[in-house]
């Protein structure tokens, strides 16, 4: 199997747990929506009243979204140094590995934001977790030619090179 064809493979697991992420989010935003249609009208399920306690908690989620995030940027960086030892092989094994970290990271600030509904029925906080989850994936999502750019670049030989 020629390396165009292993990055191809490998590529597409990474995309495919990508999408399932996706999927996961529009579940969740489904889930939200029964919830509210069902339950009308939606105050959580969670009978916290104290406002300042609420709002605590906001910070915490948006705290932790945020911080999911930065920390799954220097995962990147980090996750993706190469060691001198590293095949092509290799590295496309730490390409995986790492894309499939952020992906699932880039879930985290939905969840958060889930929580949140779920518990208190912030909608808004939700919506915009859920935005920014599906920001963070589309930024992290897993692209064949940029594996294929970083592969050469790092391996330094071109039968690694882009292109079909």
């Amino acid at each position: 199997m020629d390396s165009r064809e292993i990055i191809k493979r490998t590529h597409r697991i990474s995309a495919l747990i990508g999408y399932a992420v996706f999927a996961a989010l529009l579940l969740y935003l489904v889930l939200a929506e029964l919830l509210k249609a069902k339950l009308a009208p939606f105050h959580g399920l969670y009978g916290l009243k104290d406002m300042q306690s609420i709002k605590n908690y906001r910070y915490l989620f948006y705290g932790l979204s945020a911080a999911s995030v930065i920390l799954a940027r220097l995962l990147q960086a980090l996750l993706l140094q190469k060691k001198p030892a590293d095949t092509p092989l290799d590295l496309l094994n730490k390409l995986h590995r790492t894309y499939l970290i952020l992906v699932i990271m880039s879930e985290l600030p939905a969840m958060f934001g889930l929580i949140l509904f779920l518990l208190w029925g912030l909608t808004r906080d939700f919506y915009i977790l859920l935005g920014i989850s599906v920001v963070v994936l589309f930024i992290f999502f897993p692209r064949r030619q940029a594996w294929e750019q970083w592969l050469v670049e790092k391996t330094g030989r071109q039968d690694w090179a882009a292109g079909d």
